[in-house]
């Protein structure tokens, strides 16, 4: 009996209709006293419930007094249930179709604290398919090798701009220690960049465990400009390592914007 109640509720059935309809199958026609007896639903209730029954055409009941109730033949009744729910859902999966996707909605999550900071960095190693950029220290580099290294074996490209003589896993790695100290010395923290698949970027300012600040983001230009910064900075490497470092200051001494930029930094 108790299936039998619970697969009716599953119907669109209330327990005490439920309970009513089977007890109806048991013995009809009856009169509501009687329904309300053999199914243990209180009087109180019980004509509501016969009253919803017959509106959903489960029972019909006589025109005589006193009322007598009679359910409607399982088989009939299930064959309108499911008529109606295959149209239900047919409809629904008409309209369902029409869905229109919404076109991508730029997030952009803050940051607080170190641990938060570490645990969406290594989230976005873990999203990438395609391709890595990182601009980062050797103390975060050293919590997030493994990571590093499982995805260049799944075959996302990484490239890394470590600010420190640090194996980081990374087959294509670069030591940008000399162009973190300026950086480092401006904000008093280091400034930590990684972009998953150009897709999310993660920037953060990272200092003590409270004092640690940063953002993930998924704006287009905020990644672009992340992008940018940190081929800045390997370009720039790559330049001062090839041209040497008195030919680099002469440079920038001797034209006027990068002489600007310099002491503006």
């Amino acid at each position: 009996m108790n299936d039998v109640i619970f697969k009716l509720t599953e119907l669109g059935f209330s327990s005490y209709e439920a309970k009513a309809y089977f007890a109806l199958l048991q013995k009809n026609p009856t009169i509501g006293y009687e329904v309300s007896k053999i199914a243990k639903i209180p009087t109180s209730k019980i004509y509501e419930t016969l009253t919803n029954l017959k509106n959903k055409g489960a029972i019909i009941s006589s025109s005589s007094e006193p009322i007598y109730y009679s359910p409607v033949d399982p088989k009939i009744l299930l064959e309108k249930i499911k008529y109606g729910l295959v149209t239900k859902i047919d409809d629904l999966e008409n309209q369902l179709k029409l869905v229109q996707p919404i076109p991508n909605i730029d997030i952009t999550w803050n940051l607080p604290g170190y641990q938060t900071v570490i645990e969406k960095i290594i989230d976005v190693i873990k999203n990438a398919s395609k391709f890595l950029l990182l601009s980062i220290w050797p103390e975060e580099a050293a919590i997030i090798k493994d990571y590093i290294i499982l995805a260049q074996n799944r075959g996302v490209k990484v490239i890394a701009g470590v600010f420190g003589d640090y194996d980081i896993g990374c087959r294509k790695t670069i030591n940008l220690e000399t162009c973190g100290v300026t950086s480092k010395k401006r904000l008093g923290k280091h400034l930590t960049v990684v972009i998953g698949d150009s897709k999310e970027v993660i920037i953060s300012e990272i200092g003590g465990v409270e004092d640690t600040v940063g953002v993930w983001t998924n704006t287009a230009s905020v990644i672009l400009t992340a992008t940018e910064y940190i081929k800045h900075d390997i370009w720039g490497k790559v330049l001062i390592d090839t041209v040497g470092i008195e030919k680099f200051n002469d440079l920038c001494s001797n034209n006027d914007i990068l002489s600007y930029l310099i002491e503006n930094r």
